[in-house]
């Protein structure tokens, strides 16, 4: 196998031309001076010489640098042209030097005469026989070698019998000048077969430059040779040195050819069929030519010359090894043929048995209907798909076996296509099956009447009964709640659309069970979930068939009354109240009974403004209505039936400006600390403050807490804004602190419950700590009893992480709530704020009295401080000194003030 080891060089097209203008170069200087004849017939004679020596050792250097380039057998072919051109090159040298060359050694013609021979007629031929080439055959290079002799011993048969018999003296038929015949001859038979080689490389390689070359130097051969066959036959030996020109150019050829860089991209040649067969009648052409010189010299002489004879049988010999090469190939070629006839009718039989195999597996069935409507080929999967035998369709109309609408369908479908060839049309239509099922069928028809080896239309029919069914399902689950097998949102939107646009009177309830997040804390969500499907059982039962009941996510619910026109319409209202009513029975779920409360928000469609556009614009508006109406009832304290009026919005729209400007307040630090007093009782010194935020708002003036902390909680607000209230008391502790000679002050920051189900609230506080420099003990975070209530595990871990700080852990508001002892013994706080409500009826009420006492006493009995919230009065300062309460804040001592005031109020140090 022979392999190209040659690497690609941009550089190298660059380099080889530049050797060959040199080549050119030389060969142009020679060729003028031995023309010109300079210095005279044997200067001419040796420059001729020795430039032949000189060209032909080059050629065969290049050659052999030719052969490194491969391995194999290219290595070897080109090595063994290198060495017949070498050889050539001698031989041609030493019998120009046995004419007289200056400074050739005599006798040299001896020397190398025969291995000249040998070079020319022998290597020369078996190295390009020896290159590799797939696309030609040994047999097609022996007939190429046949052909060059073909036309080769014909031309020198016509030669002889115009040119050589007239010239030949009678005694002149030696046998040194028929060896001269085998230069020509030789030359042009390696001609012919680098003539053959050339474009079978070209068209199956994209090369062949190098081949050309030695064929065109081949040719500039045969002409020297030619010539020194004319000047030996006419005796005439003078006119050497220039006949030996062609072979200077034929090893500058052959150089050039040889160190040309291989291109490995270059175009393969695609010669027309007729130039191919013209080129093999080339041969016979030849030797018609030579038959009729060799009649025509028998007719004009009277006499058979020798030469004549032996060329004339040489030829038919010829010509009956071509015909035997051509008749080995022919058989070749027929096993060849009839074992690709063999496997491809071997392919063709697989390939219909593998094509009626996917026809008869296939899930879809194919059935062929000619011209007239009768079917002409149905596949066995109509057995598999619906039941029926194949055979009973054969021959019959398709239109007489389905039903009639389908028929119709089917016929319409294939009349459009029918008008154009090759073309299709889908379409889905239901296909009875032989056990009575009816089957979602889809039927794609295609027109091959033109096809001759279809002739007639292809329905491809599909069953697509699961993707309906997936359809529906996927469907259902997207316009309906998966927990209670209600609408959802976009049902209810979509449906009170139509309404309004078919109906026009429509009233939605919106419903929000109160209280229900306190289910799924305390009981479970599996608990809440049996709930609420009982929930939507019970909403169910409430409305009428043409009602429509939807969950819209979590404890949130609605109702579409279809021809209620108004709020206040009684249908509507009395919609609503059976729901309150029907709720108001315990619900049990699992092992205990639960008590539901909801509230109800109405709006109907007198409700919408006349600027809205279509159809669902004003659904998603009267559900927006119906929402801010069920807001409005559950701030009344829920469970009761709430209208939608104008001036919600007008609420909602002013709620969502003081949002805008909370957010951009928080964003660029309008808020403000004020600070309230922690009184030690004992002594009556302010030992701490309280930090509490306050919103200075450029336009509507000082705005309560009560307002814009709650808007904070629902939006997320609170959780930037409770670390900049912590960043900002932490340091103002610090500079207080640190102006009053390191006197400890107790700083205490109220934390919300959003802040406190966030994970990272004590790496945030601790990131507070370090930042300002405020000492753990010093600080004192207040939380409401929910913190207790609530995801209790969580809250425990997240207030064992805080007390690992050092802080100090408040119970804000203590007495409110439904915090119980054992919460109290297993959370690890500090200290009791006693609500200001039990502070505020001190000395009215005896009862009050007693349970303001029993809080002190409680947080004494657990190790807790206590805290009086709200101390207007005297005579309450009076009756918690009285109880032991160790601290208070309120009105009597002082209100929230700015950091200036409570600074001066810690740094006098003075009694309140």
């Amino acid at each position: 196998m022979a392999v190209d080891t040659t690497v690609d060089d941009p550089r190298a097209a660059r380099r080889w031309a530049r050797s060959s203008a040199a080549v050119g170069a030389l060969l142009t200087i020679l060729v003028a001076l031995v023309v010109s004849g300079v210095g005279g017939p044997a200067v001419a004679l040796a420059i001729s010489s020795w430039g032949l020596l000189a060209l032909a050792a080059g050629a065969s250097a290049a050659c052999l640098w030719r052969s490194r380039g491969f391995t194999g057998r290219a290595r070897w072919g080109w090595s063994t042209l290198a060495t017949g051109l070498l050889l050539w090159g001698l031989g041609q040298f030493s019998w120009l030097a046995e004419r007289g060359v200056a400074g050739a050694p005599e006798g040299l013609f001896g020397v190398f005469s025969n291995p000249g021979l040998i070079g020319l007629i022998v290597l020369i031929p078996a190295g390009l026989l020896i290159l590799p080439s797939a696309s030609q055959p040994m047999a097609n290079r022996l007939r190429s070698v046949l052909d060059g002799l073909l036309i080769a011993s014909s031309l020198i048969l016509v030669a002889w019998v115009f040119v050589m018999d007239p010239n030949l003296e009678s005694g002149a038929h030696r046998s040194s000048f028929y060896l001269t015949l085998v230069f020509p001859l030789t030359d042009i038979v390696i001609a012919t077969v680098v003539a053959y080689m050339l474009p079978a490389q070209r068209r199956r390689h994209g090369c062949g430059s190098d081949l050309a070359f030695f064929g065109a130097g081949m040719v500039a051969f045969a002409i020297t040779d030619v010539g020194h066959v004319y000047f030996e036959l006419i005796g005439d030996s003078g006119a050497a040195a220039v006949v030996h020109l062609a072979a200077l150019a034929g090893y500058a050829l052959i150089l050039m050819g040889a160190i040309r860089p291989r291109q490995r991209s270059a175009a393969p040649l695609n010669l027309p069929p007729g130039v191919w067969n013209n080129a093999i009648m080339i041969p016979y052409v030849a030797v018609l030519a030579a038959l009729a010189s060799s009649v025509m010299f028998h007719v004009q002489t009277g006499h058979n010359d020798p030469f004549v004879t032996y060329t004339r049988s040489f030829l038919i010999l010829l010509i009956v090894g071509r015909q035997v090469l051509t008749q080995l190939e022919n058989r070749t070629l027929t096993r060849t043929l009839e074992s690709r006839v063999a496997e491809r009718t071997a392919e063709l039989h697989t390939r219909e048995q593998w094509f009626h195999a996917l026809i008869r597996h296939s899930s879809d069935v194919v059935t062929v209907i000619d011209a007239d409507g009768m079917i002409r080929y149905q596949s066995d999967s109509m057995r598999r798909v619906f039941g029926y035998e194949p055979e009973v369709f054969l021959g019959r109309r398709y239109t007489d076996l389905v039903d009639a609408e389908v028929a119709m369908r089917l016929s319409q479908a294939m009349r459009r296509v029918a008008a154009r060839p090759y073309s299709t049309v889908t379409l889905e239509v239901v296909h009875t099956h032989r056990d009575g099922r009816k089957r979602p069928s889809e039927v794609i028809i295609t027109n091959l009447v033109d096809d001759p080896h279809v002739a007639g239309f292809v329905l491809n029919t599909r069953d697509i009964s699961e993707r309906k069914e997936l359809q529906e399902q996927l469907l259902h689950e997207a316009y309906h709640d998966p927990l209670t097998q209600l609408a959802n949102r976009a049902l209810f939107r979509e449906q009170a659309a139509t309404a309004l646009r078919e109906a026009g009177a429509v009233t939605v309830l919106h419903l929000d069970l109160d209280g229900f997040k306190r289910v799924n804390d305390s009981l479970g969500h599996l608990a809440g979930d049996q709930l609420l499907v009982q929930i939507a059982d019970r909403l169910r039962g409430c409305v009428r068939d043409g009602d429509l009941v939807a969950r819209f996510g979590a404890d949130e619910f609605g109702v579409l009354l279809i021809g209620a026109d108004e709020v206040e319409d009684s249908a509507a209202e009395q919609v609503a109240r059976r729901i309150l009513a029907d709720l108001d029975a315990p619900v049990l779920a699992g092992t205990r009974q639960i008590h539901v409360r909801a509230s109800i928000g109405l709006a109907g469609t007198r409700s919408l403004p006349d600027t809205a556009d279509n159809a669902g614009d004003r659904a998603e508006q009267l559900m927006r209505n119906a929402d801010l109406a069920m807001h409005h009832a559950k701030s009344g304290g829920g469970n009761v039936v709430a209208g939608y009026h104008a001036r919600m919005r007008e609420g909602l729209v002013e709620r969502l400006e003081l949002e805008s400007d909370l957010r951009a307040a928080v964003e660029n630090g309008d808020l403000r600390l004020h600070y309230q007093p922690l009184v030690d009782l004992a002594s009556s010194q302010v030992i701490g403050f309280e930090a509490l935020v306050r919103w200075p708002h450029p336009t509507r003036g000082m705005i309560n807490p009560l307002d814009f902390i709650p808007i904070a909680e629902a939006t997320g607000l609170i959780v930037p804004l409770g670390r900049w209230v912590l960043h900002e008391a932490c340091r103002q502790a610090v500079e207080w602190s640190t102006a009053a000679g390191g006197r400890p002050l107790k700083m205490s920051v109220n934390v919300s419950v959003r802040q406190f189900d966030r994970a990272d609230l004590s790496e945030v506080v601790a990131a507070v700590l370090a930042e300002t420099g405020m000492p753990a003990d010093r600080l004192c975070l207040e939380m409401t009893e929910s913190v207790l209530m609530t995801d209790t595990d969580a809250n425990l871990e997240q207030l064992v992480r805080l007390k690992a700080l050092g802080l100090t852990l408040a119970i804000d508001d203590f007495g409110t709530g439904y915090s119980s002892l054992a919460y109290l013994r297993r959370f690890p706080v500090d200290t009791l704020k006693i609500d200001r409500s039990f502070v505020e009826r001190l000395g009215v009420i005896a009862d009050d009295t007693a349970l303001t006492d029993t809080i002190v006493r409680l947080g004494k009995s657990l190790g807790m401080a206590t805290v009086a919230e709200g101390i207007e009065e005297f005579g309450q300062l009076a009756a918690l000194r009285e109880m032991g309460c160790g601290f208070a804040q309120g009105y009597y001592f002082s209100r929230p003030v700015p950091a200036a005031e409570a600074g001066r109020l810690f740094l006098e140090g003075a009694a309140v």
